[in-house]
């Protein structure tokens, strides 16, 4: 049963890590909300849209000021790898990448148009995650945490507004490397049972 059980778990982290790279590699429109993996960053636009950066799947997800997702954005010449993002007072949203380190503008009006701006620092280091994030309104945003991001609203209520499911937070690496080191642990201890018992 422990062998089973294990094996089960390796083929979900498989299942997860292929599609990961399937969905990185591939220029496909990903229209459903996939789980925040590797957390690139948020930003909020003047109308309190929250978009969410994620390294692993290289795509800004979109939600709702009310915390309802709205869409992916595809993130160009980053291949899985670091990226970070701003965004101005008109909206547009800038991309640095590790790969180029060029900055690629997403402007408000067509996420899907792109310009990049050749960047003649090539050396410079990519800024950490920004914890928190104020608008254009004076209105604070912070993330709760690298392992399961939540965006929260600070206010007098301290709103949750994005959070995910139970099931996108199972298929996150974090639970995937917590399956993957039980996987190793029930292999270990039937290789351990058949040996000495």
């Amino acid at each position: 049963m422990l062998k089973n059980i294990s094996d089960y778990l390796f083929l979900i982290f498989l299942m997860v890590f292929a599609s990961g790279i399937f969905i990185t590699w591939t220029n496909f429109k990903i229209k459903m909300e996939l789980p925040i993996n590797d957390l690139a960053g948020f930003v909020v636009d003047s109308n309190e849209n929250i978009y969410i950066g994620d390294n692993f799947y290289s795509i800004i997800q979109k939600y709702d000021k009310k915390g309802c997702f709205v869409e992916s954005i595809r993130v160009k010449n980053t291949k899985g790898k670091f990226f970070r993002m701003s965004i101005d007072e008109k909206d547009n949203i800038t991309v640095m990448s590790q790969v180029d380190k060029n900055l690629t503008i997403y402007p408000y009006y067509n996420r899907d148009e792109t310009s990049v701006i050749y960047n003649v620092n090539k050396s410079e280091k990519l800024p950490g995650v920004n914890k928190i994030f104020l608008t254009s309104k004076k209105q604070k945003f912070t993330d709760t945490g690298r392992s399961y991001p939540s965006i929260w609203k600070l206010s007098k209520t301290n709103q949750k507004i994005v959070e995910q499911n139970f099931l996108l937070r199972f298929l996150s690496l974090p639970t995937m490397g917590i399956l993957i080191v039980i996987a190793l642990i029930m292999k270990l201890m039937i290789f351990i049972s058949k040996k000495y018992l």
